[in-house]
């Protein structure tokens, strides 16, 4: 008669058996993946310079560096008081709309067109009035519809950090 241990190596070995453990095949699949080239996180895409300025690219990675899963949403951010289009992005329930500018002083003049009684910087506490958080930094401009302080926090450090640098990589 079995004993309980024996039906026991009976069953695993059952399971192992149809599961393919330790097999040739989970060998192979394991070595094909661990073999396959990736691009290391450092290196930024050639079209993606590192001249001081935000561009779409540094955005992206800067964000994703920082730990947020980001969207990007096909249809453009747009702002009565901002003249060009601008990127549309989701980080969970958060949006985040970012306006990349041909330099610091473009940046600046059409922050200054913005009703600032409808925003408050990412690091302040958010306000009846003002439920939006305005991030301002080089030639970007961003505005982040969150509820979620630490979110807040994250996507405005990540992206007053600054953008990256010649020579820096």
């Amino acid at each position: 008669m079995p004993t309980s241990r024996s039906i026991r190596l009976t069953l695993i070995a059952a399971v192992c058996v149809s599961l393919d453990c330790g097999g040739r095949d989970a060998t192979r699949t394991s070595t094909a993946q661990s073999t396959t080239p990736a691009q290391p996180a450092t290196t930024p895409p050639a079209d993606c310079p590192p001249d001081g300025s935000w561009h779409e690219c540094s955005v992206l990675k800067s964000l994703e560096r920082a730990g947020l899963g980001v969207r990007r949403d096909s249809v453009p951010a747009r702002d009565p008081a901002i003249a060009q289009p601008g990127l549309l992005l989701h980080i969970g329930p958060a949006t985040l709309e970012v306006f990349l500018f041909a330099d610091e002083a473009a940046r600046k003049s059409a922050q200054q067109r913005l009703d600032t009684t409808r925003f408050v910087r990412y690091d302040q506490d958010l306000t009846v009035r003002a439920d939006r958080s305005l991030i301002g930094a080089a030639n970007l401009l961003a505005i982040l519809d969150s509820k979620r302080d630490a979110q807040r926090q994250r996507v405005g450090d990540a992206l007053t950090a600054g953008a990256p640098q010649p020579g820096r990589r």
